[in-house]
């Protein structure tokens, strides 16, 4: 087996794929066509005692894959196209060297165009469903981006929606304190000026009682002074003590309640000392020993002559 020669008839084969994967037009012309046909006689045909040609199906695949991933080399379905038009186009007309005989190589070209078409339509078939995969892939990754993305949103969403429900209830507890505020600041200078009334006016009567305490007996200025300062210590400790409810403070009522006892006892002595006429007798008493004094004193020169 002369392994150069078909070697170089490997090579050639080689070339005249790759020569008709690169152009369209290509085979437009005669001469270029008759020239295409006497590269294939001369590849295919042999002398009657030698032996053909026969194509590689490895050489056709290794020419498509090499096509088919570098677009400079041509293109396959350009391929597929010029060997229809050189299956449909040739006719056995050239004689042999011995001219003797006509070469035929349209069996080869033949089994050429179909064999070349056939690895064309697999490799079309491959790369449709490789494309197929792919797309399926790439929308499976891109149906899951937009999944997460649709959770993104949502979270997004949530989070956008606690948070603004978030600040209309500090909104609203906010207002709700200002409106509580401002209702204690009203309260609270209300209760002021009537503390400021209370008192103000507690002194005023205390004075008009003490200005005419010369015009009452003892009784009703004592018993009228314990009565208004009975009202002003529970009117004014009532006004105070609300306040501190009103700023979260508590207070303690056992100052009221001993200043109360005092008075109500002062109040109960002063009426007992009314009804027993106490202060009577004592200024009877004074008066009575003041007169004996007087009587004493103007007795005394007298005896004192006598002697």
């Amino acid at each position: 087996m002369d392994l150069s020669g078909e070697s170089k008839q490997r090579e050639e084969f080689r070339g005249i794929l790759y020569d008709l994967a690169r152009s369209q037009e290509l085979l437009q012309d005669a001469y270029d066509r008759s020239n295409m046909y006497k590269r294939l006689e001369a590849l295919y045909d042999a002398e009657p005692d030698g032996k053909r040609f026969r194509h590689f199906y490895t050489d056709i695949f290794s020419v498509l894959t090499q096509i088919r991933q570098n677009s400079d080399l041509g293109d396959i379905n350009i391929l597929g196209q010029n060997l229809d038009v050189i299956r449909n186009g040739y006719q056995p007309k050239n004689k042999a060297p011995d001219g003797e005989r006509i070469v035929d190589v349209s069996d080869a070209i033949k089994k050429l165009y179909d064999h070349v078409n056939l690895d064309i339509a697999r490799i079309t078939y491959s790369d449709a469903a490789d494309r197929q995969i792919s797309g399926e892939s790439s929308l499976e990754n891109l149906q899951s981006q937009i999944n997460s993305l649709q959770r993104e949103l949502e979270k997004a969403h949530n989070r956008i929606k606690e948070d603004y429900d978030a600040a209309e209830k500090r909104i609203i507890e906010v207002d709700e304190k200002l409106n509580h505020s401002q209702k204690e600041y009203i309260a609270i200078l209300g209760i002021f000026a009537a503390v400021v009334l209370a008192f103000t006016g507690g002194i005023a009567f205390s004075t008009s009682v003490l200005n005419n305490i010369a015009q009452a007996r003892i009784y009703r200025t004592v018993f009228v002074s314990l009565v208004i300062g009975l009202v002003l210590i529970n009117v004014l400790f009532g006004l105070f003590y609300y306040i501190n409810f009103l700023v979260g403070r508590g207070g303690k009522l056992f100052p009221l309640i001993l200043s109360n006892i005092v008075l109500i006892i002062l109040l109960i002595m002063t009426v007992l000392t009314w009804n027993f006429g106490w202060v009577e007798n004592r200024n009877n008493r004074i008066d009575g020993k003041s007169i004996e004094s007087i009587r004493i004193n103007k007795n005394a020169p007298i005896e004192k002559e006598k002697a």
